[in-house]
C-alpha cells in the first residue's frame, strides 16, 4: 500500500458499505465538518446526517448519504493489520476509520425517483403541519410542547434532500 493510505469501513445493521483503503475521509460532526487522513489522531465521535467522501487509493471517491452515526478513528499500533481490502490484508497500516450508521446508501444505490416523491410528501406534510401552528385542536397541550409530528415531517424532508444531494453529486 502506498503511502497515506488507511484502512476504512463504513458499515450499518445490514451491511458493510465500503471496506478497504482510503486516502481521507470527509464527513460532518455535530462540532463541525471533519476530514481524516491517516496518521489522524485517536477519536470517537458522533456523525451528523451528512455526505461522506472516501477518497479511495485510487484517486476515485465513494459518496454516501450518511443518516447520522458514529465515528472511531483507530491509531493503535496495527489497527488495521488484517482488515481486509478484497485482495488481502492492509499490512503495517496503523490507522482505521469505522464509520457506524444506522441508515446509509451508496450514492449509486440511491432511488432517486423514491427519493422525489418522499422529498414531495414531506415538503406537503410540513406545509400542513406548519400551516396549524396558530393554535387549533392540533395544538399540543401546554402551548410550548415540541410538535413531535412536524418536527418527523421536517426529519423525513432533510433525509430526503440529502438522499438527492448525494445521488445529484454521483452523477
Amino acid at each position: 500500500m502506498a503511502d497515506g493510505v488507511f484502512g476504512v469501513e463504513v458499515v450499518t445493521p445490514e451491511q458493510s458499505l465500503v471496506a478497504g483503503g482510503a486516502k481521507s475521509v470527509v464527513l460532518e460532526t455535530s462540532e463541525g465538518g471533519l476530514t481524516v487522513l491517516d496518521g489522524h489522531t485517536a477519536l470517537v465521535g458522533d456523525v451528523a446526517p451528512c455526505e461522506v467522501k472516501v477518497e479511495q487509493p485510487d484517486g476515485t471517491t465513494l459518496r454516501l448519504a450518511v443518516h447520522g452515526g458514529f465515528l472511531e478513528v483507530d491509531t493503535s499500533p496495527g489497527a488495521a493489520e488484517g482488515f481486509a481490502e478484497g485482495d488481502g490484508p492492509l499490512p503495517g497500516l496503523s490507522t482505521k476509520v469505522t464509520v457506524l450508521a444506522g441508515v446509509a446508501e451508496l450514492a449509486q444505490e440511491i432511488d432517486v425517483p423514491r427519493a422525489e416523491r418522499a422529498r414531495e410528501v414531506a415538503t406537503q406534510r410540513v406545509a400542513e403541519l406548519s400551516s396549524g401552528r396558530g393554535g387549533g385542536a392540533d395544538q399540543p397541550a401546554g402551548g410550548d410542547a415540541p410538535d413531535v409530528a412536524l418536527q418527523e415531517a421536517e426529519a423525513a424532508l432533510s433525509r430526503a434532500e440529502l438522499r438527492l444531494s448525494v445521488a445529484s453529486s454521483h452523477e
